[in-house]
């Protein structure tokens, strides 16, 4: 009977997805029930024995894959932009000098680091430094974070900057920056929006979902794009 190991399966999985998306995006928000009955499948060719030993790993592939798919959606979604930073007109709140920058066709720029809970509100936080907008995205209420940490690796690394739409409202597989109950802000990605409750999922495997409430909306905004410096 034919057996396959752990890397021959994530290969053969890693395929099948990268063959869906490439006939369709499409596909990318159908049923992921596919992909477990992929697993389970594969999982069929083994014995007894074996796929009730290999039952948790079917599992772990599927999921993978899955996350792999959601990496390149975003990749697609929101190619690199080169990062062009300047000195702030004024120096002012979040709150103040979000007006001030649109005006100028530019973002504040923040720390979402800075937002790390202790009864610290991201409005009031202090902001010295602009982005300049790319001339081909319309006129709207932006800011720029920095991101801190390694959760949505490999889409956003440590220190890049992302911009916020803050008027966008959510779909699933959004990338959101999102105030949580401790006053904390971390961006995330929307894996499920049902009933009351908001699945807000990483990239990096290590980090396990955050459940938050959907009423009221947590998500200070919807990411649009990413900024690298070249």
């Amino acid at each position: 009977m034919a057996m396959f190991d752990d890397g021959a399966i994530d290969v053969l999985m890693s395929a099948v997805g990268r063959e869906s998306e490439s006939a369709d995006e499409n596909l990318i928000y159908q049923d992921e029930r596919f992909l477990f009955w992929l697993a389970n499948d594969l999982r069929s060719g083994l014995d007894h024995d074996d796929r009730s030993r290999d039952q948790r790993q079917a599992i772990d592939f599927a999921r993978r894959t899955l996350t792999s798919l959601k990496v390149r959606l975003a990749e697609k979604r929101l190619p690199r932009r080169q990062l062009k930073e300047r000195a702030a007109s004024i120096r002012a709140t979040l709150a103040h000098a979000v007006p001030a920058a649109s005006r100028e066709r530019c973002a504040t720029i923040l720390d979402l680091a800075v937002a790390a809970g202790g009864g610290r509100e991201l409005w009031d936080e202090p902001c010295d430094r602009w982005l300049e907008l790319p001339e081909d995205l319309p006129s709207a209420r932006y800011v720029a974070l920095r991101v801190a940490g390694d959760s949505m690796a490999p889409v956003l690394g440590p220190r890049e900057v992302i911009l916020i739409h803050l008027d966008a409202a959510p779909r699933v597989d959004d990338l959101v920056v999102a105030r949580l109950p401790d006053q904390s802000h971390v961006v995330k990605r929307v894996a499920s929006m049902r009933g009351s409750t908001m699945e807000l999922a990483s990239f990096n495997p290590e980090y396990e979902s955050i459940f938050v409430a959907r009423e009221p909306s947590p998500v200070v905004g919807t990411v649009i794009a990413r900024f690298t410096r070249e």
